[in-house]
């Protein structure tokens, strides 16, 4: 993914000109991952193959993950870590975070965000425990650690957004943001194909970008707001549900709107009678103006 790009010469400012905080929730977010891998780095062991994380067997998902509630906090963790072998995997994660994430924290909000791009990981970390297990079953060591189900959620939404704005790939071709949503999904989908019917997958987890790219695309269509996830919003969860339960009572119990919708039913049935007969009412149509004269006999004697 190549830089962003600008054009000083045009008056209407583009989706890149938005960006006005220099600190942000996806800047917060760049460091509290460049910190973990610097960390993960540090006090990595030497395997046989090379350095290994110590982080990663208590952080990332793996099949078991999901018959171990106790370990569901993975769904959330392996979004922090990421490949000690080499500086690409993160750096790339974070690049697409940088220009992707500040952006869409401009549109939907700083706390939004945060919980989009959570939700994106956790989406992605369940989908990618289930490949794991359809894969190569439980018990299996093989792991997933990584960002990129809650970047590519991002750069998607991005391009949902903001479909022709220009992204250079590779920092030289300008393309329109939906044609590289397209071909990020295309690419995955491809390399999700050939993993489940036995080619090389490689190291990349096709199934989680598209877990990803998935959320990405409902959360866009349906318009959803992940506000309820809030701290306040889950604490004040007991009492919305009570305020609806007594809304719904009173409803239930208004007589004076039930009176009025007997009554438009009434008129209904005594249009029908003038129009088609007596004889082409039902039996709850009858029962209706049955019980309807009966409310209007008692309300005249009273």
């Amino acid at each position: 993914m190549g830089l962003y790009d600008r054009d000083y010469g045009r008056d209407e400012p583009t989706a890149w000109d938005r960006v006005e905080k220099p600190r942000s929730m996806a800047i917060t977010l760049i460091v509290i991952n460049v910190v973990v891998f610097l960390i993960d780095a540090i006090i990595a062991k030497q395997g046989d193959g090379g350095r290994e994380s110590i982080l990663a067997p208590w952080f990332a998902i793996s099949a078991d993950t999901l018959i171990q509630p106790w370990n569901w906090f993975q769904f959330l963790t392996y979004g922090f870590l990421h490949d000690i072998r080499g500086p690409f995997h993160v750096l790339f994660n974070m690049i697409g975070l940088y220009f992707f994430g500040r952006i869409i924290e401009q549109r939907i909000g700083q706390m939004e965000f945060l919980r989009f791009y959570l939700v994106g990981l956790f989406a992605g970390g369940v989908v990618g425990s289930i490949t794991h297990a359809a894969m190569y079953g439980f018990g299996s060591p093989v792991t997933t650690i990584g960002a990129s189900g809650a970047v590519i959620a991002t750069v998607i939404l991005f391009a949902l957004y903001y479909p022709h704005e220009k992204i250079h790939l590779m920092a030289v071709f300008p393309v329109e943001a939906w044609i590289v949503a397209v071909l990020y999904v295309g690419m995955d989908l491809l390399g999700a194909l050939r993993a489940m019917t036995g080619g090389a997958a490689g190291n990349t987890a096709f199934t989680v970008h598209l877990a990803g790219a998935a959320f990405a695309l409902a959360y866009f269509y349906q318009r959803w707001n992940l506000s309820f996830l809030a701290a306040s919003g889950i604490a004040d969860l007991p009492a919305r549900m009570r305020d609806r339960s007594r809304r719904m009572k009173l409803k239930l119990h208004d007589p004076d709107k039930k009176l009025v919708e007997e009554a438009e039913d009434a008129d209904r049935i005594l249009a029908k009678i003038h129009k088609q007969g007596e004889s082409s009412l039902t039996a709850s149509e009858r029962k209706t103006l049955e019980r309807y004269s009966r409310r209007q006999r008692e309300k005249r004697n009273q």
